[in-house]
């Protein structure tokens, strides 16, 4: 079975509170290589209920972040990797005005 690819999504998407259990979720499978468990993402988050973990974990499956797989005490997957919204691109500065002759090169990232 092909695995989906995992698409970008802006963090606009999210409220702080379902961006931090995804950004716990990131981080977890990052160090253990394995999705948490519901109680752990309960106790990284500081959450006070396990259902408002669990609750939080459905509306980041409803908006397609994750998916979980029904039964498995470890199932949850990554859909979409989030990114910051950045602003319009500014300029960048390269090097000291003194260092280029009293003119500082402009660079854009």
């Amino acid at each position: 079975m092909a695995q989906t690819p995992v698409t970008t999504l802006t963090l606009r998407a999210l409220t702080q509170k379902q961006q931090a259990v995804f950004d716990f979720i990131q981080r977890y499978f990052g160090e253990h290589r394995c999705s948490p468990f519901i109680r752990e993402i309960q106790l990284g988050c500081q959450i006070t209920s396990y259902k408002s973990a669990l609750d939080r974990l459905n509306t980041l499956e409803r908006k397609g972040f994750i998916r979980r797989l029904t039964n498995k005490h470890r199932g949850i997957r990554m859909v979409r990797k989030a990114v910051l919204q950045s602003k319009p691109e500014e300029p960048v500065l390269v090097g000291g005005a003194e260092q280029q002759g009293g003119k500082a090169e402009v660079a854009t990232s």
